[in-house]
């Protein structure tokens, strides 16, 4: 992935090895959620909400449909880990995230360990049905991308 919009440092804690000393496949997902609420932080700040809750933004409620991870090196305690994510495509009533993990030095130094997408819908849990994706997503991704919204179609 080049020149992701969000790249965060993440911690690699002991409890999440498993008993050959490195990071459990499981816990690759976890990396994924924390750099996806990342994205959705960014995504407040550029249309000025302050707060959210379980971070969903006011009317960007999601649920995640589908999600893959793809190995390529093990993960180790003590290792410097970065992740990384993009949304390539975002529809009318839902939207995908494509992620990277690295480790090394620097995120664009780093050696790729893993990589994934997922793809998410929005959702009324009041209704419990699919919702249309809020009016602002797609120029605040647009924004925090640097691309045109028209490039976010499938």
């Amino acid at each position: 992935m080049e020149n992701p919009p969000v790249v965060r440092k993440l911690e690699v804690r002991y409890r999440d090895l498993d008993t050959l000393g490195h990071v459990n496949n499981a816990v690759f997902l976890e990396y994924f959620e924390t750099v996806r609420f990342e994205y959705w932080w960014r995504i407040a700040e550029i249309i000025g909400v302050t707060e959210f809750v379980s971070g969903d933004l006011p009317g960007a409620q999601y649920v995640v449909a589908e999600t893959t991870v793809r190995f390529k090196a093990p993960v180790f305690f003590g290792d410097i880990l970065f992740g990384a994510a993009t949304v390539p495509t975002i529809g009318n009533r839902s939207y995908s995230m494509d992620f990277e993990l690295r480790t090394g030095e620097s995120y664009e130094n780093g050696t790729l360990v893993a990589e994934g997408s997922a793809a998410h819908v929005f959702y009324d849990p009041e209704k419990n049905e699919v919702m249309p994706r809020p009016e602002w997503l797609l120029s605040a991704a647009a924004k925090l991308e640097g691309r045109t919204e028209d490039s976010f179609s499938k």
